[in-house]
């Protein structure tokens, strides 16, 4: 069962480009790169030649002589005797490419030649600097990259049958900041404690679709997240010697198991120097390993929450977020997941609202940041929203918190902000105050983009 995902939109204009460059999807493990490109294959050419160099790594061989296209398509044919790969019908596809330096740099090669359709696949290590060690170097713009995450709330909406007019009716409450009526409120509000508890893994969607029982999606996360930390200690070189020593994997498995732990304390700031020893690795390393492989991203504090808030991080302070909220409900475990579906988030207290708002604006590619003073002043993330700085609060219940009171009363000493709350209520607007329930969250997104592309086209009257 294919499940519809918002790459299938993306890849579809990618080939109907009259002049297309190679494409290039990068995403964490098991986010569903390869499921979507083979449905895209299917659907758009006769002929598919797929190419895994982590299953099948006997395949570089073909990338071993020059890199000119001639060379590489006949060294492919010889592998695929059945297929006549024509330009014009023929889907080219590398997975896991970062196991193949030579098939990544070989994208420019068919970059200039565009003749063919090609697409490279992998995981966030060694996409960037291919496998750890090695310093071929990286196509820089001759690439059309797509970064995947794994399925956020709209998506899984889809899964579950819901269609885009059902999003839309969403948006228009959101957009004009009313109420929406109890009956659907009360309907995605469960739908997103559902979401809450498998997360956006697509085998975990799936297992969940096939017979509506939560615990068959929440198992397969607990397998993908024994998968990923087995593969901490599976990085090698370019002379295929592991990266890790075993007490450097034990350090970074420490850091990642301790992750709910940290989300929980009142002051979140990921404190490393608790929890990381020894010489081997650095403590930055650890975390920072966990970044590049997607598994964790990191919010930075701001100086002010002014815009440009790029302008105002403090690279030095930062709480980190797991990528997928499924991750994090798996890891608190059985309980906090029965507290879910029974509609009470309280178990774990102020981690769980952060995570999940968190996962909805990481997933709408909306920059994220926090605010945060010596004197108390906390506010949980601040966005550049429709032009303007927003405070965002994620909570269980109604009121401001004094610290965005504080905040919003002193736009001389914090620039001119507005709040948007995030709990477990309805959507509402007073002043410079929007109030918008949780499953909304991913509709900021969807919001923000219908703004810049009205004032795109403004500017082209």
């Amino acid at each position: 069962m294919y499940l519809k995902r918002k790459i299938d939109k993306w890849l579809y204009h990618w080939k109907n480009k009259e002049k297309h460059l190679p494409a290039l999807i990068i995403g964490v493990r098991q986010c569903g790169k390869t499921a979507s490109i083979m449905n895209f294959g299917k659907s758009y050419y006769k002929n598919i030649i797929y190419i895994n160099f982590w299953t099948n790594p006997e395949y570089s061989s073909a990338f071993d002589s020059d890199l000119s296209v001639p060379t590489i398509i006949s060294n492919i044919s010889i592998k695929f005797p059945d297929i006549i790969i024509n330009p014009k019908n023929t889907l080219i596809v590398f997975d896991e490419i970062q196991e193949c330096p030579k098939a990544r740099l070989s994208l420019k090669s068919f970059a200039l030649d565009g003749k063919y359709d090609v697409i490279g696949s992998g995981s966030y290590i060694g996409i960037n600097g291919y496998v750890i060690g090695d310093a071929t170097p990286v196509p820089t713009g001759y690439e059309d990259i797509f970064q995947m995450k794994t399925m956020d709330f709209e998506e899984f909406l889809w899964a579950n049958g819901y269609k885009d007019k059902h999003i839309d009716m969403l948006l228009k409450y959101f957009n004009k900041k009313t109420p929406v009526p109890n009956s659907t409120h009360t309907l995605f509000k469960k739908l997103f404690n559902q979401y809450l508890c498998i997360g956006g893994f697509p085998k975990a969607v799936s297992a969940f679709i096939v017979n509506h029982n939560i615990m068959d999606g929440v198992r397969v996360v607990q397998n993908t997240l024994f998968d990923m930390k087995g593969d901490f200690g599976r990085r090698v070189d370019k002379n295929g010697e592991p990266v890790f020593k075993t007490g450097d994997v034990a350090r970074i498995q420490n850091v990642f198991d301790l992750i709910p732990t940290f989300l929980a304390k009142e002051n979140k700031r990921f404190v490393s120097s608790k929890i990381i020893s020894g010489n081997s690795i650095d403590k930055v390393n650890a975390i920072e390993y966990l970044k590049q492989a997607g598994i964790i991203y990191k919010v930075y504090n701001l100086e002010t929450p002014s815009l440009p808030l790029l302008g105002n991080k403090i690279s030095s302070q930062f709480k980190i977020f797991t990528t997928d909220i499924g991750i994090l409900t798996s890891m608190y475990g059985l309980d906090m997941i029965s507290s879910i579906l029974n509609g009470n988030l309280g178990q774990g207290k102020g981690a769980i609202y952060e995570a999940l708002v968190f996962d909805s604006l990481y997933k709408a590619d909306i920059d994220t940041f926090y605010f945060s003073k010596n004197t108390g002043l906390e506010i949980d993330f601040v966005i550049c929203y429709n032009g303007s700085s927003y405070l965002v609060e994620a909570k269980a219940k109604t009121g401001n918190t004094k610290s965005s009171k504080t905040v919003m009363a002193h736009p001389d000493h914090y620039g001119h902000t507005k709040l948007l709350k995030i709990g477990d209520y309805n959507v509402s607007e007073e002043g410079d105050i929007i109030t918008i329930p949780h499953y909304m969250t991913f509709l900021i997104g969807k919001s923000q983009k219908e703004y810049i592309e009205d004032l795109s086209f403004k500017d082209n009257m």
